[in-house]
């Protein structure tokens, strides 16, 4: 009588194919799985990232409308976990500069996120009277109204 594979023995012999093809359906899904996880990481980090900014300009608003004198620090967070990254924050120009209302981002792809301090417009300086250049990427701010050459500014230092 010749011996005949059963119908479980046949699956059995299968069955080290069959997961071969998972496995390799599995790995070709991999990289975009990754890829989608990076594009999530760094629109969250952009969204964080403005939403910090945008809190500087604020504080400097609020602040500017207390008058000389008034002081808060803000905390900053401007870490990511995927590929788009914070090189540089620069808060301010010298009094009347070109960016003395805005708060500058630059970012590892070489662009740039700007928030402006309009409405009310407030000029924002270190206390050496130009911009503050910030290369962490968690600091905190310490903002405070002064009076220099006739007018309000916000000076920022690193606290």
């Amino acid at each position: 009588m010749p011996m005949r594979l059963s119908r479980d023995e046949g699956a059995l012999e299968a069955l080290p194919l069959r997961l071969m093809i998972v496995a390799v359906v599995a790995a070709m899904s991999i990289a975009p799985a990754a890829e989608a996880l990076e594009v999530l990481q760094d629109r969250d980090f952009v969204s964080r990232a403005r939403l910090a900014m945008d809190r500087v300009v604020h504080t400097a608003q609020m602040l500017s409308m207390q008058g000389p004198g008034a002081a808060r620090t803000v905390d900053m967070d401007l870490s990511s976990e995927g590929s788009l990254r914070a090189l540089r924050l620069v808060v301010g120009d010298m009094p009347g500069g070109a960016y003395a209302n805005a708060v500058v981002l630059e970012l590892s792809s070489g662009g740039r996120l700007i928030s402006l301090a309009t409405d009310p417009a407030v000029d924002m300086c270190s206390v050496h009277l130009q911009g503050l250049q910030v290369d962490s990427e968690r600091f905190s701010l310490r903002m405070e109204v002064r009076q220099a050459e006739g007018a309000l500014l916000v000076c920022v230092g690193v606290a």
